[in-house]
């Protein structure tokens, strides 16, 4: 009965102040929010891959490789492993091997590339758990010949995703396989994404050489017993190198190379796997940290928010817990009268929050790339919004009603109660860190802004503008590509054509080892290399810097020309391209030039060493430079050259441009998202600065009026009033800006070239916060100051 009494008259008490109830209300609701979204994004983060049921289980297998300069560090290894593991330790009760690729796939008169197709062991189904919609999963891989489609791709090919087992469809190079099984689409928070899963064993369509130690080109899983130590198992590791591997690699004396075997937990794969080659723009728990500590810091403010305008409004209550108390209510009482008022906001607001997270979620996983879901109705997320919202509740009333119950009556009904002491520095003490908090959020957004900014208008060292790449892979687009190349310079509307088999913007590409030699020395260079044609250089107008471009037509270009960028010979610590000699298919040739410097990554990445070999076969993909700015036309025309020349293959093409610009979009989305929850702390901040306005207006009503008596402007009452708003924001530009800059300094360090962090970016946050604060101050302190003097100093 007491607790009912308590929330009715906190009913009251809200309605009876709405801007107040207002304020409160919706500034945790805004809080509150962000906090719940923050939270499921969280959620969804750390859920990758823990939905197997032996995900406990299960590793992979990692390598970190280093000899001389080199250094590999990869989650791949060579297809020999899966077996040997399995034979060598009884521990490993399974292994799986997977591979990714990409294929065109044929059924019927359709036809198009799938560009996520994976080559698994039949293992696969033990290991992972797909919801099958046809099909056996003990038997949907056993076949040399069979394949499983998603249902995304059974509709794409068929039209329909049920009755198609043993329907054929065409690979690669019209190799027929059976349709053996259909399985829903791959959950979003699973580490492997793909359409389609072909035989691993099948080596006519994968290529893989099963015997071969050192192709590193696998990712390899084991499934241990319950009672395995992984750790116990890496540590057998050296022996197994020794007795495997070290022969194979050159290694028999152990000295050469540093070999590490380690394995990695399924569950961490998603968040920790930044600093393998190939995975460098995945997601890391660098940004779970952020992201929690930005929805708590929303969260914090919120609460303070509360406070603030909770103790906005306490000499307005002051008499009526006088009274209160002279009538004998005791301090518990009244403790719990204000918590039950902070309850009451709370789960207001929660009701809110529901709406709000129902209305806004769409846009943050359109934003995120994200599939969120909101239920309210589960009972687990039921019993998490409940706790949330009493927790907050807990959190916003706790300092209010101990503050408030506190007054003495005596004093009260006197009227000589003071707004100064403990109390006033606590709430002057809360806006500072509000606004310390908004004043970092300020830099970070600016920081994040023109890092992003920095990436996408950098010089990459070559011209990525009106470069269209179409993609010649499977063997009759590759052998038609010097008559695709012939046929297209034809037209004026084609600037230069060049064909290639290195990926620029994003994908790995091939890596071997080159022996370079200089004053008899020789020294070994593991790198990337593309083979190109002569008009490489030409089409991505890429300068060379010392030496000559091929020639077509010499001998020696025919067979041995090479070009180096200007990180290898940093390498190898040559002066210029005379200091020696690089091997090329067993012959020792100097090198034909040196290119500047160019990007085939994003800026996350250190420019490497790379090699250009002058060759002209096995290539898989051609880069056409346009002329003019009529790309629709130019589109057009290549489309109906490719389709002359390779019919049945689908056409696919890609802007170079925009191949370069999708490699910052994870960024780009944290960096709107940061603006976004930027915004509504801010907003927050503020209202919890109008609170602590409209406290201090009130209680320096009687100043203001013999101020005015006196002569005093409205002008000087403004600033009066505002003065020591100021010095608070000043106080937490000073607290923020040291923490502003190690924040994002570290961040900075994700980005192997970057901005520096200018003292401008300080000058102008702190300028923001100094408006923003002003703007929120002005209100109270004119309408304070505009008071009849005569009224101010009639108030009891």
């Amino acid at each position: 009965m007491m607790l009912k009494n308590y929330f009715k008259i906190a009913w009251r008490n809200l309605l009876r102040s709405k801007t107040y109830s207002s304020l409160v209300v919706f500034g945790l609701a805004s809080g509150m929010t962000c906090a719940v979204i923050l939270a499921l994004y969280v959620r969804d983060e750390l859920s990758f891959d823990r939905y197997h049921q032996n995900t406990g289980d299960i590793y992979r297998v990692n390598l970190n490789i280093q000899w001389e300069e080199n250094e590999f560090n990869m989650g791949l290894a060579s297809p020999p492993f899966g077996p040997a593991l399995k034979q060598e330790y009884p521990e490993v009760k399974n292994t799986l091997r997977v591979k990714k690729d990409n294929s065109v796939f044929r059924a019927g008169e359709k036809s198009l590339r799938v560009k996520e197709v994976v080559f698994a062991d039949s293992s696969l189904f033990s290991f992972f758990d797909y919801a099958f919609t046809e099909g056996n999963p003990q038997t949907a891989l056993s076949g040399l010949n069979n394949v499983v489609l998603t249902e995304k791709l059974a509709l794409v090919l068929f039209g329909k995703t049920t009755g198609i087992i043993g329907k054929v469809v065409t690979v690669k190079n019209n190799m027929p396989f059976k349709v053996s099984a259909v399985i829903k689409s791959v959950p979003s928070n699973h580490h492997l994404a793909f359409d389609a899963i072909l035989p691993y064993a099948n080596k006519a369509v994968s290529a893989i050489n099963e015997e071969s130690w050192v192709n590193f080109s696998s990712s390899v899983y084991v499934l241990l017993d319950k009672n395995a130590d992984a750790a116990k198992l890496a540590a057998k590791m050296p022996a197994f190198y020794k007795k495997y591997i070290a022969r194979e690699i050159g290694d028999e004396g152990g000295g050469k190379v540093r070999f590490k075997i380690a394995y990695q937990p399924l569950a961490d794969i998603h968040l920790h796997s930044t600093e393998l080659m190939g995975e460098e723009n995945g997601s890391k728990m660098s940004y779970i940290y952020t992201f929690s500590v930005i929805g708590l810091f929303i969260l914090l403010i919120a609460v303070v928010n509360y406070i603030n305008l909770a103790t906005a409004r306490s000499m307005g209550r002051a008499k009526e817990i006088g009274v209160r108390k002279a009538v004998g209510s005791q301090k518990i009482q009244l403790v719990s009268q204000f918590l039950a008022e902070s309850m009451l906001a709370s789960f207001l607001a929660l009701f809110i929050t529901i709406g709000l997270v129902y209305l806004l979620l769409p846009f943050f996983n359109l934003i995120s790339e994200k599939t969120l879901t909101f239920d309210p109705t589960n009972p687990l997320m039921l019993g998490f919004l409940t706790g949330f919202a009493f927790l907050t509740g807990l959190a916003s009333g706790l300092y209010p009603a101990f503050i408030l119950s506190r007054f003495k009556p005596a004093m009260v009904l006197k009227g000589s109660m003071s707004a100064n002491g403990q109390g006033a520095l606590l709430r002057k003490s809360l806006v500072v860190v509000q606004f310390s908090i908004s004043m970092i959020m300020i830099v970070g957004t600016i920081v994040v802004y023109r890092q992003l900014q920095f990436m996408r208008h950098s010089q990459l060292g070559f011209n990525q503008q009106q470069v269209i790449m179409v993609s010649l892979k499977g063997s009759s687009a590759e052998q038609s590509g010097a008559v695709l190349k012939s046929s297209l310079l034809q037209n004026p509307i084609i600037s230069s054509v060049s064909l290639t088999n290195g990926s620029i913007g994003g994908g790995l590409n091939n890596k071997s080892t080159f022996s370079f030699y200089a004053k008899g020395k020789e020294q070994s260079i593991s790198t990337e290399h593309f083979r190109v044609d002569a008009d490489f250089l030409n089409v991505l107008q890429i300068r060379v810097s010392e030496g000559r471009n091929f020639q077509p037509g010499t001998d020696h270009d025919s067979s041995h020309a090479v070009l180096v960028n200007r990180a290898m010979i940093r390498r190898l610590g040559w002066k210029n391209r005379t200091s020696g000699l690089i091997e090329i298919d067993t012959r020792k040739v100097p090198i034909t030039g040196i290119v500047e410097d160019f990007h085939i990554r994003s800026l996350h990445q250190q420019i490497e060493p790379l090699v250009l070999v002058y060759k002209k076969e096995k290539v898989d993909q051609i880069l056409i430079r346009v002329a003019g700015q009529n790309i629709a036309a130019a589109l057009d025309y290549i489309e109906n050259v490719f389709k002359k020349t390779n019919p049945g293959l689908p056409f696919e093409y890609a802007f170079l441009d925009q191949t370069f610009a999708r490699q910052y979009k994870s960024d780009e989305r944290k960096g709107s998202l940061f603006l976004a929850f930027s915004g509504v702390a801010i907003i927050i901040a503020c209202m919890g600065l109008f609170g602590l306005a409209t406290f201090t207006a009130e209680q320096r009503t009687k100043e203001i009026g013999v101020r005015k008596v006196l002569g005093a402007s409205v002008g000087s009452v403004v600033a009066l009033l505002s003065r020591d708003f100021l010095k608070l924001v000043m106080i937490a530009i000073i607290i923020a800006t040291p923490a502003a800059w190690y924040l994002m300094h570290g961040w900075l360090q994700n980005f192997a070239y970057k901005i520096d962090i200018e003292w401008w970016v300080f000058v102008l946050a702190g300028s923001m916060s100094v408006l923003i604060a002003v703007f929120t101050v002005s209100f109270q302190s004119i309408k304070a100051a505009l008071i009849n003097p005569v009224r101010s100093l009639r108030a009891d």
